[in-house]
């Protein structure tokens, strides 16, 4: 063989190099490009994770506690910038050639079910004023009467000073106190924050507000306290004296503390916000890719909970009914806390270790100056560091990067952003009145900065989303069903108009052909669709002929666009997918698909 032959036999390898890499560039693109709604599995509204399994292992001291910051904040990020597939979907999507991995645990309707990690309460049933100010509590706070047996120091490498003690109930507490510097402010933010979770849907431990007079704090003998090297050691009096002698005492000698039941079940350690737990059969979803958990990170931001990491999170058996339940502790660093310490201005602005922010600084020559860099004041000690005029939605960081909140996609943003707008004035009202501040310009302060965060929250992702939602079938007294729909800028007035108009079109929906149009665009006022407005005749004619042949219902859906400028620009499509049934010769809501 000559050279010319060597040279065109290696100049053919490569091209069928190039041609293989270009094929698995384009395949690992398009392989994001169809999140479309799955109508041929059963619509589900509860989550099959409740079945028994054996006992996990307890996960007592891992990477949470000494390494999940510095993973998080280096190896996870160099990591995934490695990793050649999340990297090529990450660039298609910013060239529009590919859509975001959406999450994995949605069902139809574009919600998550409820579940052991989560339950819809206050979107989809708005909770009393009662039940937003009880949250998780079930009344039984640490007994009035007797001794409080103090079994153990906090065991956290948090700031916040506190004990674990147990009552005349044999019921067992966190109780933590507030800084010298700043009373109120912590136990106030772990009073206001569970509440506003728990009304979202998240399991959350229950909280109460307690007056702690010393001398009713007794040493258990078997106490343990962690020395030197954390070397764990008996405890005295003396030690509890040193924690009490740190925290604002009220002039009868008092102190204000809130006290945190322990959970029911057996503690098994953190759950993480990626991968699997292996020893959870139960757990067969990814928790990077969960929706309660990356939508969580619009939770997070209202309420500035800047410390999601896994240290802050716990997983709980119950051996009765032999299944984990999930749920979020420590809310010491939410709102204007950050412990025992008020918020530094940047958290929440950047991570700790913000490699953009540090760029953007060099590159500047330190001419950037970061707007949460102008010295601010704080103006109640009870509230700490907690604004609203330097909060941005779109750029707001925890402390160390989180793996499902960096995952999260327009879809989960706006199933979080509608949580927190179904909040009103007097639901926040409600629940920052259970901070009991003993300024009432601190407590007002704090709601009016949650209603400005809530309002930013609700004008950026409902500009982003065709927000509509609440979609129903009615009847009415002539016969046709109507389906209805809730715009939800419009009711909490963050559209840039006071009315809208819809487009809407209905096609008969096929799985793997060329859907057929049955009703070309019509535009409408109102929040509703008259159902045999036209495309009946061809429904019914097509219907007719199909059934014959199709063992199954036929599925139409109507695409909704929303137009604020009298249809000079349309938003993104809403699908709305409805079944008929020839049986009751009804529709059926069946699905609901958003275009981002």
């Amino acid at each position: 063989m000559n050279k010319n032959n060597l040279s065109m036999n290696g100049l053919g390898v490569r091209r069928r190099s190039r041609i293989h890499w270009l094929i698995l560039f384009i395949c690992i693109l398009l392989s994001g490009c169809y999140n479309h709604v799955d109508l041929s599995r059963p619509l589900i509204m509860e989550a099959n994770d409740r079945r028994p399994i054996p006992e996990p292992e307890a996960e007592t001291d891992g990477q949470w506690f000494t390494w999940d910051g510095a993973h998080k904040m280096i190896f996870y990020r160099v990591g995934q910038l490695l990793n050649l597939g999340r990297s090529l979907r990450t660039l298609g999507t910013w060239v529009g050639l590919a859509d975001p991995l959406e999450a994995g645990n949605v069902n139809a309707l574009d919600e998550v079910p409820n579940s052991t990690w989560f339950t819809n309460r206050h979107f989809v049933s708005p909770l009393s004023e009662e039940e937003l100010r009880r949250g998780s509590n079930t009344s039984r706070r640490p007994h009035p009467e007797g001794t409080w047996s103090v079994i153990s120091a906090k065991e956290s490498l948090g700031s916040t000073p506190g004990f674990v003690i147990r009552d005349q109930k044999q019921d067992v507490y966190v109780m933590k106190f507030d800084s010298l510097l700043n009373p109120e402010m912590t136990t106030a933010s772990e009073m206001i924050t569970p509440r506003f979770l728990h009304a979202a849907g998240y399991n959350v431990p229950e909280h109460y507000l307690v007056t702690l007079d010393p001398d009713r704090l007794v040493v258990d003998p078997k106490a343990k306290i962690r020395g030197k090297y954390r070397q764990r050691l008996p405890m005295t009096e003396e030690d509890v004296k040193a924690t009490l002698d740190r925290v604002p005492h009220r002039p009868n000698g008092t102190i204000r503390a809130v006290a945190s039941k322990f959970l029911p079940g057996i503690p098994k350690g953190p759950f993480l916000y990626e991968q699997k737990r292996p020893d959870d059969l139960n757990d067969r979803i990814r928790h990077e890719n969960r929706r309660e958990l990356r939508g969580l990170a619009i939770l997070a931001a209202f309420l500035n909970h800047t410390d999601t990491k896994a240290a802050n999170a716990l997983d709980m058996y119950d051996p009765e009914k032999q299944y984990l339940i999930h749920y979020l502790i420590d809310f010491s660093s939410t709102l204007g806390a950050d412990n025992a310490d008020p918020q530094l201005p940047r958290y929440g602005n950047e991570y700790f270790l913000d490699f953009a922010t540090v760029g953007r600084s060099m590159l500047s020559l330190g001419a950037y100056v970061k707007p949460w860099e102008v010295p601010l004041r704080i103006d109640h000690p009870s509230v700490g560091y907690f604004n609203a005029e330097y909060f941005d939605p779109s750029r707001w960081r925890p402390t160390f990067p989180n793996p499902a909140f960096l995952q999260m996609s327009l879809r989960d943003a706006y199933w979080g952003a509608k949580i927190v707008t179904s909040f009103t004035d007097d639901d926040i009202d409600a629940i920052v009145h259970k901070g009991e501040y003993t300024d009432s310009r601190a407590e007002q302060y704090v709601a009016n900065v949650l209603k400005t965060r809530r309002d930013k929250i609700g004008r950026h992702y409902f500009n982003l989303v065709n927000p509509l939602d609440r979609f129903a079938l009615k009847e009415t007294d002539s016969g046709p069903q109507v389906l209805v729909f809730e715009n939800l800028a419009l009711t909490h007035g963050y559209a840039p108009a006071n009315d809208a108009t819809y487009r809407y079109s209905i096609r008969r929906h096929i799985p793997w052909g060329h859907d057929s149009l049955l009703l070309t665009d019509q535009d409408i006022q109102k929040q509703q669709i008259i159902l045999d407005r036209g495309f009946l005749p061809v429904w019914s004619d097509r219907t007719s002929t199909a059934m014959s042949v199709e063992p199954k219902p036929s599925i139409i859906y109507i695409t909704i666009q929303t137009s604020y400028d009298q249809g000079e620009h349309w938003s993104e499509n809403t699908n709305v997918y409805l079944k008929f049934k020839p049986k009751d010769k009804k529709f059926h809501l069946v699905g609901i698909e958003r275009e981002t």
